[in-house]
């Protein structure tokens, strides 16, 4: 098979070597490719087990979301709580987890899961694969807890607000597509279900979502 270009193709490549530069939590990988016409190139990605997201609805119809430090951009931002699931664990188990260490709330009683689709994060640099789940409703249960040692240099914190406030923060506090992704899913899914009213707040404009 050759690229559309008329060149050979990637997935043809020859693997010659991996190196593993990182073995845990998340693999950094290098691999020897020889392509086709006998090219030589070192590919290199994050390797990382698969994800779950959830976008934490309450009852009144406000998101729950943290906000935390990121290191990598040296500012704080506000996101879902996600985290990877170990092998053996089930992805909307994994989703339920991560909504109680990281937020404090857990699903209402009665109330479950949805799973609003799958994705590659960014797949020019790691093999990511997130699963983006809709909780709706949640109730808060207590203080969250954290999930790993490190988190508590993070300064997370828990902030519930509307979704109109959400989208309004896209491109400043929300800055990672993967959030900004899983925050037009769920303005997806809400619109189109019969139990949440769209109402116009006359004094700015904004949209807001409530339960019936």
């Amino acid at each position: 098979m050759t690229a559309s270009n008329g060149t050979p193709g990637m997935w043809d490549a020859r693997l010659t070597e991996t190196e593993v530069f990182v073995a845990a939590p998340k693999r950094f990988v290098r691999e020897h490719l020889v392509m086709p016409d006998g090219y030589e190139l070192d590919w290199y990605f994050v390797d990382t087990p698969p994800s779950a997201l959830v976008v934490p609805v309450t009852g009144s119809g406000s998101l729950v979301m943290v906000r935390q430090y990121r290191h990598n951009l040296k500012r704080h931002v506000l996101e879902f709580p996600a985290g990877n699931a170990p092998q053996d664990e089930d992805l909307e188990l994994a989703a339920c987890r991560e909504l109680s260490e990281e937020t404090g709330y857990v699903l209402a009683p009665g109330a479950r899961m949805r799973l609003l689709g799958a994705y590659y994060s960014l797949p020019s640099e790691t093999n990511k694969y997130t699963h983006v789940f809709l909780a709706r409703p949640v109730t808060a249960d207590g203080p969250a807890s954290g999930d790993t040692e490190i988190e508590k240099y993070f300064d997370m914190s828990v902030t519930t607000l509307p979704l109109s406030a959400a989208l309004d923060a896209v491109g400043d506090a929300i800055a990672g597509t993967e959030t900004i992704t899983a925050l037009m899913l769920a303005r997806a899914a809400l619109r189109d279900d019969p139990e949440v009213t769209v109402l116009h707040a006359a004094a700015n404009g904004k949209t807001s979502l409530v339960r019936d």
